[in-house]
């Protein structure tokens, strides 16, 4: 431990490094730390029933199917991410910038459960006016998508499937760090600071001494040359 410290103070110039670093990536990290997301969803009805009526078809295997095929368009095929819990923000995996379109799933990551004909829309962005717009594109798009695939099998406008937009659901909410995360994350990167600080002194300082002061090879002489063990006589020299 004595040497470790006094490695430190030798080098202090290299841990002092460290911690400029560590202090400007926590600057950038906590201006970078904020984010704008919405959670819109869309139900799928009978046609002319409302979502609050028992009778909406809100449950119906067929109109769940039909919701599924709309997310399916959306996403051009591609599957989408599961999570653990369907209440995970979409943001808690760490997106910054991001849209997923899915067919709303209490299961988890291993089973998917379908108990309701309802589309999630997850965006996350940087801006409050990026997010809108893509909100107002996807929900543009499912309208479209629904309209084209009832018309396209020649189903009266009656008896089509109603698409209804969560009015509370269209709001977007800021995300950002609270004071106490703040505080811990700060901790946090002081003491990684600290441990890289003091390694790295440690480790220049033992680099920089090895170099000044080389290990000499046993059975040599400081310029190299071979040295001869006292008492032994060398081939051709006088007893």
């Amino acid at each position: 431990m004595r040497d470790a410290l006094a490695a430190i103070g030798r080098r202090w110039y290299v841990l002092l490094a460290v911690l400029l670093v560590f202090a400007a990536l926590t600057v950038m990290f906590q201006r970078d730390g904020g984010s704008f997301s919405t959670r819109t969803t869309v139900t799928f009805t009978l046609p002319s029933r409302s979502t609050l009526l028992p009778e909406s078809g809100l449950t119906d295997l067929s109109i769940i199917s039909f919701a599924g095929a709309v997310a399916t368009s959306i996403n051009a095929g591609k599957p989408v991410q599961t999570f653990s819990s369907s209440d995970a923000p979409y943001y808690g995996a760490g997106v910054r910038e991001g849209i997923m379109v899915s067919l709303r799933n209490t299961g988890s990551q291993w089973i998917s459960s379908f108990p309701s004909a309802t589309i999630d829309i997850q965006i996350v962005g940087r801006t409050r006016e990026w997010v809108a717009e893509r909100q107002q594109y996807l929900l543009d798009e499912i309208m479209a998508v629904t309209d084209a695939q009832q018309s396209a099998t020649l189903t009266p406008v009656s008896d089509r499937i109603t698409a209804t937009i969560e009015p509370l659901s269209t709001e977007i909410h800021q995300v950002s760090p609270s004071r106490t995360d703040l505080i811990m994350a700060t901790g946090a990167m002081a003491l990684a600071a600290l441990i890289a600080g003091c390694s790295a002194a440690a480790v220049t300082d033992r680099i920089v001494r090895r170099e000044r002061h080389p290990v000499r090879k046993r059975g040599t002489t400081r310029r190299g040359e071979s040295r001869t063990p006292a008492g032994v006589r060398v081939e051709g020299e006088p007893a």
